[in-house]
C-alpha cells in the first residue's frame, strides 16, 4: 500500500488540529453546553470510524483513528469540565449607543462578557 502516506498526513493534521484547541481550552477555561454537544458528536463519529478500521484490520486507518479517538475523549473531558465549572456564569452583553443607556443582557448558558458599541 504505497498510498498510506495520505492517511499519515491526515493523522498528522488531526493531531495538529487539537493542539490549539487544547491550548485555548486550558488558557480560556471557558466552555458551555453547546461546546460539549459538539464534542460528543465528534467522539461518536470517531468511535464508528475507529471501530470500522479495527473490523477491516486496516493498519493505516487504525493509525489514523486511534490517536483521534484518544484526543476526542480528552477534548470531551476538558470541555465537559469547563462547562460544568462555568455553569453558573452569565453572559453580559453591554449595549452602548445614543438610544441605549448602558444595557446589559444576561444569559446563563454562556460564560463570557461581550461589549457591543452601537452607532445609530
Amino acid at each position: 500500500m504505497s498510498d498510506d502516506y495520505l492517511m499519515n498526513i491526515a493523522s498528522t493534521l488531526f493531531f495538529l488540529y487539537y493542539i490549539p484547541e487544547f491550548y485555548a481550552n486550558y488558557i480560556n477555561k471557558n466552555a458551555n453546553l453547546n461546546n460539549v454537544i459538539e464534542k460528543v458528536v465528534m467522539l461518536i463519529a470517531t468511535t464508528f470510524a475507529f471501530s470500522y478500521s479495527l473490523k477491516i484490520k486496516n493498519q493505516a486507518l487504525i493509525i489514523n483513528y486511534a490517536p483521534a479517538f484518544a484526543l476526542d475523549i480528552i477534548a470531551l473531558i476538558m470541555r465537559s469540565y469547563y462547562a460544568y465549572k462555568n455553569r453558573n456564569r452569565d453572559v453580559k452583553v453591554i449595549v452602548n449607543g445614543p438610544l441605549h443607556s448602558h444595557k446589559s443582557i444576561e444569559n446563563p448558558m454562556h460564560d463570557t462578557n461581550i461589549d457591543v458599541d452601537v452607532d445609530l
